[in-house]
């Protein structure tokens, strides 16, 4: 165990893609933070908890998420008696004004 010991900082090397690198610099700078206290504090967590201190899930859960919270908005918005429904008319007119 190396709880009682200290080490000298070691630096670690990664790739990602720019796109990715760049959005999660700005929003960690919105945060205060670098990209190094990030990783480090992660990393950190994962030790101490002994498990991936995030939900590790695909863009399709992603996916799916949005639409059931969207679809439940939506049934909400339904069963509301203040809710106005559109006539296929209004619905339809700007289409039938632009083409």
């Amino acid at each position: 165990m190396l709880a009682n010991k200290t080490l000298a900082d070691k630096a670690i090397t990664i790739r990602v893609d720019g796109v990715t690198k760049e959005r999660a610099e700005k929003m960690l700078d919105e945060m205060g933070l670098n990209m190094t206290t990030y990783i480090a504090s992660s990393l950190k967590a994962l030790v101490r908890e002994r498990r991936i201190p995030f939900a590790m899930v695909t863009e399709e859960y992603i996916s799916d998420q949005i639409i059931l919270a969207k679809l439940a908005e939506a049934e909400k918005e339904a069963a509301d008696p203040n809710t106005k429904w559109l006539t296929q008319d209004e619905v339809f007119a700007p289409i039938r004004e632009r083409f």
